[in-house]
């Protein structure tokens, strides 16, 4: 539908025939084409709420930005644009009641050849004649230009967007209309659809905002009769400017308008509607709760309604509830179930209207304006700038310069063995006091963002004095510090070996690094860096359940061994070192008891455990082998392998928090002839992190990973049957 021409502003008639206006899939482009370089689409757009219908006249009273509730206009004391065709009488509907009226509207001309600019939230009338019911509602952008060259294109940039294109007519002018969210009265207007279409999307998560003058008269965002600056433009652009031939007249190719007439009537209706959600304190993660910046991707939100009333959650512009439940005392809690997203969303509560529900199985609604909120659950990852101490050093006072790839990151540090507690707000720059001579140090920086992420710490180890510290790396399976996977066997006599990773996906010739006593462990794990030293260690279980850490020298051996768990560890069936499994930065265990319960082993970061969580509550005993192979797919979360008793191989994604995501099979037969399955993490010189398997005839195989499944088979070794035991 389209209106037709008004008079010229400031002055207006009253009563303007209503013409009927199809939007044609001509018309549908060309509006897509008036918001494409803003890579927007004008229908999701998206205001934040819209006020119940007034059973006295079926639109409703209120549509809010977000910002502001602006009333339907349609009364002279009010200083409408529309009113009624008795001015001196009340409004009545539908015998005085004006054909159009607005919720919102903004004009902009320069009298000549902009004739008029409209960005307006309007209901209007089907037929010439006001009839009961035949009222619809939409969200209207109009272009009208003259004195232009013909067949001439023009570009106008305006509040609301950027309309490219545009073709003066063979008269030289320009006359353009596009109304969205047409809503009609059969079988029943979608008000929300109407609010949902106002005139373009600007930011995940936002609405267009209704544009105000600068000092608009108390109550309202502007004066319709008196044009003036505005301010609030969701694009930026507080003016109306027209690009192209004779656009601002002879030879002068653009033309400029800032000032607009608005209409805007604040509305103080006392609505009973609902507030705006809250974000609970505890789903408002990080060191701010109140900015509504969080890591929990199901957070929780609150706010007062009356006791017994049922509420429900909208995100986005979705009109279906996330959520629904009944509050109780003066307010309700509700979680979203289904996680959202990482990036910027808006929640707003919705209730049945209590005042103007005439169909219990068809209520009206009352909708809040919303919240926006940011969910972030991807930490960040701190890095240590150059120059660093050298190794070994003399300087006994080491300063360190760290960044991150966030803004706003704040920074934990920690100086081992000095200063072995986290500092937190540690600024780059950080220098320590005079350290001892002959001491090996670590230095460890990690980052937090703003919604309370941790990364994993970056590490730098040196010595001081004449001392050389190991410069290990504390990744996982990479025992000698040099940024490559390494891989530990032992043989049927008790003795260990150690194969340091080549960068290119291969061996080097075996090392001795435990002469005798390691056949009595019943399993033997390579978890990366157990107790923050920054080396990665070995941990061990023996065959009379004890579990034993063997610290990492740095340079693929072993220093003294730590009991850190004193029995029942021979209960359990198969132990993994995944990794990071929760989230907290420190390597963790699981650990598949004989009734197929796994269980999640935190690590504290300082080689010990806390304590234990069911990772997966049942049916893990129909698995033949466990490995964790690191972040394997295209995620940032830790995740495992495992073999069924059919030769399958199932991956099984982390979330990240020490549960599972689902499974997908990347090996669909034969896994059943290797004996061992070790994720190496990235073994090769690509990123994707992989998996090697021992075949029973003893060949080594390097299955290269490629994101989301594995490539075909690499032998990188043979005579591997000779062990009687693989470090997993």
């Amino acid at each position: 539908m389209s209106l037709a021409p008004r008079a010229e502003l400031p002055s207006r008639p009253k009563n303007i025939p209503v013409k009927r206006l199809t939007t044609t899939i001509t018309a549908a482009a060309m509006l897509a084409a008036v918001f494409s370089p803003l890579s927007i689409s004008p229908a999701n757009a998206g205001l934040s709420g819209v006020g119940p219908v007034d059973p006295n006249n079926g639109y409703p009273t209120w549509f809010s930005d977000g910002t502001v509730k602006l009333q339907f206009c349609y009364t002279a004391e009010l200083g409408c644009l529309s009113t009624p065709p008795n001015a001196g009488a009340p409004a009545s509907y539908p015998d005085n009641f004006p054909e159009e009226a607005f919720w919102f509207a903004a004009e902009a001309s320069d009298g000549e050849n902009l004739t008029l600019y409209e960005a307006a939230l309007e209901g209007a009338h089907l037929n010439d004649a006001v009839v009961d019911g035949e009222q619809i509602g939409f969200a209207r952008l109009r272009f009208r230009l003259v004195n232009l060259v013909p067949n001439a294109s023009y570009t106008i940039t305006h509040p609301y967007g950027v309309a490219e294109g545009l073709i003066a007519d063979s008269e030289g002018e320009i006359n353009q209309t596009f109304d969205e969210g047409l809503c009609s009265p059969t079988p029943e207007c979608d008000w929300e659809a109407v609010g949902d279409a106002f005139l373009g999307d600007y930011q995940v998560g936002t609405t267009a905002t209704f544009l105000r003058q600068v000092n608009a008269p108390a109550g309202t965002l502007g004066n319709p009769g008196v044009p003036a600056p505005v301010t609030g433009a969701p694009s930026g652009n507080n003016f109306v400017r027209v690009d192209g031939p004779n656009a601002g007249g002879p030879g002068v190719n653009t033309l400029t308008v800032s000032q607009f007439n608005i209409q805007g009537v604040i509305s103080d209706a006392v609505d009973g509607g609902p507030g705006t959600p809250n974000l609970a304190d505890a789903s408002d993660s990080g060191k701010s709760a109140t900015d509504n910046i969080t890591n929990v991707a199901t957070p929780t939100f609150t706010v007062d309604v009356p006791a017994g009333t049922e509420v429900s959650l909208l995100v986005g512009n979705s009109t279906t509830p996330a959520v629904t439940g009944t509050s109780t005392g003066t307010g309700y809690s509700l979680a979203l179930p289904t996680a959202l997203a990482d990036g910027a969303h808006s929640i707003r509560a919705r209730i049945a209207n209590p005042d103007f529900t005439t169909d219990p199985a068809a209520p009206e609604f009352l909708t809040s304006t919303p919240v926006a909120i940011t969910v972030d659950t991807v930490a960040p990852t701190a890095t240590i700038a150059a120059p660093v101490p050298s190794n070994p050093s003399a300087d006994t006072t080491p300063s360190f310069n760290f960044g991150s790839n966030e803004t706003n990151s704040s920074y934990d540090c920690q100086l081992m063995p000095s200063n072995s507690a986290w500092e937190t707000n540690c600024a780059s720059g950080k220098t320590y006091d005079a350290q001892m001579n002959g001491v090996v140090y670590t230095f460890k920086v990690r980052a937090v963002d703003t919604a309370g992420n941790v990364g994993t710490p970056a590490a730098h180890g040196w010595g001081i004095g004449t001392t050389a510290g190991p410069l290990g790396t504390g990744v996982q399976k990479d025992m000698d510090g040099n940024g490559t996977p390494d891989y530990i066997g032992r043989t049927s006599d008790g003795k260990l070996w150690f194969y340091a990773g080549r960068s290119n996906g291969t061996l080097s010739p075996r090392q001795n690094i435990g002469n005798s006593g390691w056949n009595v462990m019943t399993s033997l794990l390579m978890p990366g860096d157990f107790n923050g030293d920054t080396r990665a260690d070995l941990i061990a279980s023996d065959n009379s359940g004890r579990l034993w850490l063997y610290a990492g020298a740095g340079n693929g051996r072993l220093s003294g061994r730590t009991l850190i768990g004193t029995s029942g560890w021979n209960s359990m069936s198969e132990l993994v070192a995944p990794g990071d499994f929760n989230g907290d930065t420190n390597p963790d265990l699981l650990a598949r008891d004989r009734a197929g319960k796994l269980w999640l082993y935190p690590s504290d970061g300082n080689g010990r455990f806390k304590a234990r969580t069911v990772a997966g509550s049942s049916g893990w005993n129909v698995m033949t082998d466990l490995a964790g192979v690191g972040t394997f797919d295209a995620g940032s979360t830790t995740d495992m392998i495992a073999r069924d008793g059919n030769g399958r191989l199932w991956l099984y994604p982390g979330n990240g928090s020490g549960q599972f995501g689902a499974r997908s099979m990347i090996g669909s037969s034969g896994w059943n002839s290797m004996t061992s399955l070790v994720g190496p993490g990235a073994f090769d010189t690509r990123a994707n992190n992989d998996v090697i398997a021992r075949h029973r005839d003893g060949r080594l195989w390097l299955y290269p990973g490629n994101g989301s499944g594995l490539s075909p088979r690499i032998q990188i070794g043979h005579g591997f049957n000779i062990f009687t035991m693989i470090a997993q």
